[in-house]
């Protein structure tokens, strides 16, 4: 199991065109797709957006992030303001959050 942070910091339009990309695209893919879990963080005063997502495995995430690709083709043109990070953790324990079987 890992987990994947991902970060943006954000201007105001980039901001609310984010959070509207993972309530509707990202969000989404993550319930569709067994083995994922995530929690998705914003910060309104500074513009800074945490994804956290969880995996069960690279397979999990492979599907995931096909999943998303496969909604961003639908509407390619749509803002999706772009991170300025992401890292890649093991997870070693958990409390309350678990990951989808």
């Amino acid at each position: 199991m890992y987990a994947m942070l991902v970060r943006f910091e954000d201007g105001p339009q980039d901001l609310e065109d984010g959070i509207s990309h993972v309530q509707e695209e990202v969000v989404p893919a993550a319930e569709a797709t067994p083995g994922v879990s995530g929690l998705w963080l914003v910060d309104r005063e500074t513009g800074e957006r945490l994804s956290v997502m969880v995996f069960e495995d690279e397979s999990c995430a492979q599907a995931f992030f096909g999943a998303v690709g496969e909604r961003r083709s639908a509407d390619p043109d749509r803002n999706r303001p772009s991170p300025v990070g992401s890292k890649t953790y093991e997870v070693y324990g958990t409390a309350g959050i678990t990951a989808a079987v």
